[in-house]
């Protein structure tokens, strides 16, 4: 709405939008969508146009306008010039989404952890590994999620098997918040320990946490500032909470080292691309993707349906006649999700040991 309301104050327009009638209404909303442009003066992409033209349906349906600005002919004419406005902008080679987030594909992955990016040997690539961790099997999302995580939000829980697993107790975030009707996920956000080796993600959270300043290990902010040069190999953060832009800007920085031509399309966002690709790849259904990384429907997953490089080759050696045992496997998931054989366990063979509840 904001940028409704920004061109309504230029134009010397106070009145609030719901109480316009129908028809005049839709003349103004037909002239906002042929004028309305970024701060910079450059046009909207035509998902940012729909995306306004949806945020403000919403804002009406909530005062219980009676129409909707999208589907009722009553916004005909409105909608007529946002179409035209969209068709525009994409013959001028605007939607087509250039600099979108790309997603790890498995070679990439693996030399992050090769190379030193991800890892246990350093507070940089502890905090790195822990980042993917978070974001691919809690559904953290972007910089705020991360930011607004406090150690008191997970919980540690031993099996009998031996196993462990780490609870997240997720709290709703600014696309599923919402008085009395809050969106949660129907399952906890569970991580689950694998073998125990180095690359073992429950394992390197319990390590990351140790290595934080004495009182902190129970309590605070779950991202501290890194020491570039620690003294001791017993404290590798300090007391002061990691910004914003620092969590950021861990995933461009992890990725810095690869030459691949995506590597300057991915962002912290690539994470959740990249689970996606791995549980589609290994078959998952929507339903419970949706479960890991947080989406609020299954039609949220939409814009992640783009195929892989490995399952576009595999097509391409379909088309050509090749050999399907000659072409690589699209089916192989890699690193922390796939590597977990910890059986889940009853309700009986669990025993839970919170780190501390934050009040």
């Amino acid at each position: 709405m904001n940028a409704w309301s920004n061109w309504c104050s230029a134009r010397g327009i106070s009145q609030p939008i719901e109480l316009f009638p129908y028809e005049q209404l839709d003349k103004l909303l037909s002239k906002f969508y042929g004028e309305v442009k970024k701060v910079n003066g450059a046009d909207y992409e035509p998902e940012s146009l729909r995306v306004m033209q949806a945020a403000i349906d919403r804002y009406l349906r909530d005062k219980d306008y009676g129409e909707s600005i999208i589907s009722s002919r009553q916004f005909h004419q409105s909608m007529k010039t946002l179409n035209a406005k969209a068709a525009r902008l994409r013959q001028q080679g605007m939607g087509k989404r250039p600099n979108k987030a790309e997603a790890l594909n498995q070679s990439e992955e693996e030399l992050l952890w090769q190379n030193g990016s991800l890892g246990n040997h350093s507070p940089v690539a502890l905090t790195n590994a822990n980042f993917k961790c978070l974001s691919e099997q809690m559904g953290l999302r972007g910089r705020q999620d991360h930011y607004d995580a406090y150690v008191e939000d997970f919980i540690l829980r031993k099996h009998d098997d031996g196993s462990e697993s780490i609870v997240f107790n997720e709290n709703p975030t600014k696309t599923r918040s919402g008085g009395l009707r809050v969106a949660k996920r129907t399952t906890k956000q569970v991580m689950w320990s694998t073998d125990g080796g180095p690359r073992d993600p429950v394992k390197l959270f319990r390590l990351w946490l140790s290595k934080r300043p004495q009182p902190m290990r129970n309590q605070g902010p779950l991202y501290l500032t890194i020491i570039q040069r620690p003294k001791n190999d017993d404290v590798w953060y300090t007391e002061v909470r990691m910004g914003q832009n620092t969590i950021g800007k861990i995933m461009p920085r992890m990725t810095s080292s690869l030459e691949s031509s995506t590597a300057e399309k991915l962002t912290n966002h690539s994470t959740r691309k990249t689970v996606v690709q791995k549980l589609k790849s290994a078959g998952q259904p929507r339903y419970k993707i949706k479960e890991i990384t947080g989406h609020a429907s299954e039609a949220s997953l939409n814009d992640y349906d783009a195929i892989s490089e490995e399952e576009r080759r595999e097509l391409s050696h379909i088309i050509s006649g090749y050999s399907a045992s000659a072409s690589r496997t699209t089916t192989s998931v890699p690193s922390i999700i796939s590597s977990s054989t910890a059986p889940r366990p009853t309700e009986h063979d669990t025993s839970i040991v919170p780190v501390q509840v934050r009040q």
